[in-house]
């Protein structure tokens, strides 16, 4: 079993709505007193956002494992912590993961990771590079909902320190200023990108995959690549990010020549188990992004917060609310002329 870490950049944005939902329509009640509440865009994958600051990767497959303690539905129901103290236990707490959501690629408006584990092997290959080039493809990302919990603030459950830290955060929040999360995850098995070494415990690591050379580049026969993609150990949609040059990546793929291929030595971690995410002080993967902050509530009347959300609408979103309250009976269909 590996142990993984990721870190990610959160900026927080204003708050937008009463309710905060995930792209399934799951609502989570949200109390805005006791509570703030994150949504972000959590870890990416090899198909489009490549590895990671730590120069780890995860597969698109691994994100929709379904089985109980897998991919992205692993993170709902777990601790949100600080600095990766969850061997701390409610100690270290400073709320829970509510929801998470995978940002899945479509293929003729249905959700190929219901058909992705069925796109497994080489001979696939063509049509999963097909699906990821489609326009307005998806990125394959997971989102998750952090709810931070300011009643812990006060709690003598939690350790005076975490408690301190936690008072720091929602201050953060509640101000608009940057957080840096990170997640952490057990590993059943890794693969290295460059040799395709197998490994379940760090002292089976290959040369390519020990601390002091792991992201670098080495130099790899163009067969040996070859034989890794027809073993399905690495994927023709992975080689624009595990490979230096974009022409020898063209040379791997429809190429003969057995030339040296400069190579980036990446991890590629299988069978995902997320079981924590915590707020921690340096980032290290700059490509999660928030999608959305629920701080405090203002206090003001339903007619103020009605305008304030109008004064964000733009024109077709106006006129999107004019339909619907047509729909409803609420505004007339036609004109009458008296």
């Amino acid at each position: 079993m590996l142990y993984k870490v990721c870190n990610q950049v959160i900026t927080p944005l204003p708050w937008r709505q009463s309710t905060a939902a995930m792209h399934e329509r799951k609502v989570i009640p949200v109390d805005t007193k006791e509570f703030r509440y994150l949504r972000f865009r959590a870890i990416g994958n090899m198909e489009v956002a490549g590895q990671n600051g730590n120069h780890d990767g995860f597969g698109f497959s691994d994100f929709q494992d379904a089985r109980p303690g897998y991919g992205y539905k692993s993170f709902i129901g777990k601790k949100a912590h600080v600095e990766h103290n969850s061997s701390e236990g409610l100690a270290g707490s400073i709320g829970d993961l509510p929801d998470a959501y995978l940002n899945s690629f479509e293929l003729g408006g249905l959700t190929a990771a219901k058909l992705w584990k069925e796109l497994d092997g080489s001979k696939n290959a063509s049509l999963r590079q097909q699906i990821l080039a489609l326009p307005n493809q998806r990125d394959g990302a997971i989102e998750v909902m952090m709810r931070i919990d300011t009643k812990l603030i006060k709690s003598a459950e939690v350790k005076p320190k975490v408690r301190q830290l936690l008072d720091r955060i929602v201050r953060m929040i509640d101000t608009g200023q940057q957080l840096t999360c990170s997640m952490g995850a057990n590993i059943a098995y890794s693969v290295c990108s460059t040799c395709g070494n197998e490994a379940r415990f760090s002292n089976q690591y290959c040369i390519h995959l020990k601390p002091t050379h792991k992201g670098g580049i080495t130099i790899a026969k163009a067969n040996d690549l070859r034989d890794l993609l027809d073993k399905d150990l690495l994927r023709p949609e992975w080689l624009s990010h595990t490979v230096a040059s974009k022409f020898d990546v063209n040379e791997i793929l429809t190429g003969s020549s057995n030339k040296g291929i400069a190579c980036r030595n990446i991890e590629i971690n299988h069978e995902v188990s997320f079981f924590e995410l915590s707020v921690v002080a340096m980032p290290a993967y700059a490509e999660a992004i928030v999608l959305e902050k629920l701080a405090r509530k203002q206090d003001e009347t339903p007619r103020e917060h009605l305008r304030r959300l109008a004064s964000e609408f733009g024109d077709d979103e106006v006129l999107e609310l004019y339909a619907i309250l047509q729909d409803r009976g609420l505004i007339g269909n036609s004109c009458m002329v008296g």
